[in-house]
């Protein structure tokens, strides 16, 4: 009698399961697919009918600030590695922690302010009215970050990409 339950409760859970893998799946795939098209000049050159000077621009631009992230990440991960060291031993008062985490903080920002940069040199090769649909699909990636995060959770992963 107790036999006549497994399956059916195995088949809930199997169900359970896949039912809240597709679900997450279908949710959180725009969150990170938006930074990814923002990132993707092709995706770009349809979406804002750019010119063939205008793509090669971009792409240009896309490219250098890969190279300044990820350079950015490899600093703060080196750093980060350096805090985690530093703490084991805070003989110093917490001195060397305090100067790798101010360190960390810096890169963090370079690569902010970076991207930001970048943002306003691409807008800068735009027409207004591509201009206009860049700014709306900007701030409609800016704030589902946030809003899937937490106002404290959005920390750069995209470095490097």
């Amino acid at each position: 009698m107790k036999r006549g339950w497994i399956i059916p409760l195995l088949v809930a859970l199997v169900a359970g399961g896949i039912a809240f893998g597709v679900t997450r799946r279908l949710l959180c795939q725009g969150e990170d697919a938006d930074i990814d098209r923002l990132q993707d000049v092709s995706f770009l050159t349809r979406e804002l009918k750019l010119s063939t000077d205008q793509a090669r621009q971009i792409e240009s631009l896309h490219a250098a600030l890969g190279s300044k992230l990820t350079d950015c990440c490899a600093r703060h991960c080196a750093a980060r590695a350096r805090l985690g060291a530093a703490f084991a031993d805070e003989t110093d008062a917490g001195m060397r922690t305090e100067a790798l985490l101010v360190e960390m903080c810096r890169v963090y920002e370079e690569s902010e302010r970076s991207t930001l940069e970048n943002m306003r040199r691409v807008r800068a090769i735009l027409n207004v009215e591509q201009r206009k649909q860049f700014d709306a699909m900007i701030t409609r990636c800016l704030c589902r970050a946030c809003d899937s995060h937490g106002a404290s959770g959005c920390f750069h992963s995209g470095a490097g990409r």
